[in-house]
């Protein structure tokens, strides 16, 4: 007579498909709890013991179920005295990592990373200023463009002060969708950014302080557009500072790398 094969126990949810495993079927039923907010960012999964008890599985098919939710990166695993599985909701970031992976894997250049930033970036800034608190949003951007000398002379801390306005200026369109998209589109710029100003710094080659200085104008100019309501001129405005910066990061060639040399995951923040 053939072995029984394994059927977990789902409580509270619909029976797992035929064709699923039994740790596949463990891992959807967390997976939803996960992403339906049931089980909190940074809260801990119920131990090893619970989840036995609740799905009537092996452990080996409970502990195959963790390792696809690490591989998604809904869960990592804590070690030490209080070990145990944390969960992680989605982030841009995260989200960024993994379509960062398939933009390497492709080879695609970053010139058209850029183009794909620079079309969307200023539908971001008309949104803006098209939002009934377009006055609060400029006046909110505009406070982000004061850096102090210290920032100003670090060129990597310059970098990324910069790359906050432009991630705010997605964030200020208002739209959830649209700050989805175009905020994984940023946070795989930033990295590209952050490896170039590190890159340049080191090699004395970073732009002149008048050149930031300018750069910390263009931000403030397109807040007062967007202050103002004029989303003719804010698409105008991030058009024309995205057409002068963006060449500085292209300009050296290279494809979209989500990993650096060695292999380590790149590093979105400075």
């Amino acid at each position: 007579m053939a072995p029984q094969r394994e059927v977990p126990r789902i409580s509270g949810g619909p029976p797992p498909l035929a064709s699923l495993s039994v740790a596949e079927a463990v891992a959807a039923q967390l997976r939803a709890r996960i992403l339906d907010g049931d089980l909190a960012d940074g809260s801990e999964l119920p131990t090893e013991g619970v989840l036995l008890e609740e799905f009537q599985v092996s452990r080996p098919s409970l502990r195959e179920a963790f390792r696809i939710l690490e591989t998604e990166g809904l869960v990592r695993v804590r070690r030490g005295k209080r070990g145990g599985m944390v969960v992680l909701h989605p982030t841009h970031d995260s989200a960024a990592y993994h379509v960062g992976l398939l933009l390497h894997s492709r080879k695609i250049p970053l010139a058209d990373l850029a183009a794909a930033r620079n079309l969307l970036e200023p539908l971001c800034a008309e949104e803006a200023a098209r939002r009934r608190s377009h006055v609060s949003i400029g006046r909110k951007l505009a406070s982000l463009c004061t850096p102090d000398e210290d920032q100003l002379e670090d060129g990597v801390a310059f970098t990324a002060l910069a790359i906050r306005f432009h991630e705010e200026l997605v964030v200020a369109a208002g739209n959830s969708t649209l700050d989805v998209l175009a905020g994984i589109l940023e946070s795989i710029w930033s990295t590209q950014e952050i490896t170039w100003a590190r890159s340049a710094v080191d090699e004395g080659d970073y732009p002149s302080l008048k050149l930031r200085r300018e750069v910390v104008n263009a931000h403030l100019r397109i807040s007062r557009a967007i202050e103002n309501g004029d989303h003719v001129e804010a698409v105008r405005l991030t058009r024309g500072h995205l057409r002068a910066a963006t060449p500085f990061v292209v300009s050296r060639g290279g494809q979209v790398r989500a990993i650096d040399q060695g292999g380590r995951r790149g590093k979105p923040r400075a």
